[in-house]
C-alpha cells in the first residue's frame, strides 16, 4: 500500500510541474517567467478576388489558382488559419509577417478526381484583421 502511494505521490508532482512548465518560458539569464498572450495589432487586408471560377475541367484534374492579397493596413499581416473543409482541397501560404504595403499569395489546389459535377469549394483564412476571417470560393464544373 505504501508503493502505491509513493508511486501516486511521484505523479502528482510530475503532472504539476509539466502543468506548470507550459505557461512558462525561461528568459536570456535561464530563470522561468510566465508567458503572456499579447495579442496582435490589428491589420487590414484586400484580396483582388473572393471567387474564382476555374471553369470546365475533366474529372482527374488537378486546378490551382492562387488567391492574391495586399497587406493595406499599418501593422504586419498574419495569416494563423486556412481550412479547406474538404480533403480535396489544399491550401498552401506563407507562415511568415507580411509586412505593411507588401503582396501575398494563398494558394489552393483542388484535387477533381471522385468529384463530377457543379462544385463549390469555400476556403476559410483567419487572419490578424478586423473582421478576423474572410471566405474564398472556388466554383466550377467537373466533366
Amino acid at each position: 500500500m505504501k508503493k502505491v502511494k509513493k508511486v501516486l505521490y511521484f505523479s502528482l508532482v510530475v503532472v504539476l510541474f509539466l502543468g506548470s512548465a507550459c505557461n512558462s518560458k525561461k528568459n536570456n539569464a535561464g530563470k522561468q517567467v510566465d508567458v503572456e498572450e499579447v495579442p496582435l495589432k490589428k491589420t487590414t487586408i484586400e484580396f483582388t478576388e473572393m471567387e474564382h471560377n476555374f471553369g470546365k475541367v475533366k474529372e482527374g484534374e488537378k486546378v490551382k489558382y492562387n488567391f492574391e492579397f495586399t497587406n493595406t493596413g499599418d501593422a504586419d499581416l498574419l495569416i494563423q488559419k486556412v481550412n479547406t473543409y474538404c480533403g480535396c482541397t489544399v491550401p498552401k501560404y506563407t507562415k511568415k509577417p507580411i509586412s505593411p504595403g507588401k503582396k501575398g499569395t494563398l494558394e489552393v489546389v483542388f484535387d477533381t478526381k471522385g468529384r463530377p459535377g457543379k462544385q463549390q469549394k469555400n476556403i476559410s483564412i483567419a487572419t490578424n484583421t478586423e473582421p478576423s476571417t474572410n471566405i474564398l470560393t472556388l466554383v466550377g464544373e467537373v466533366e
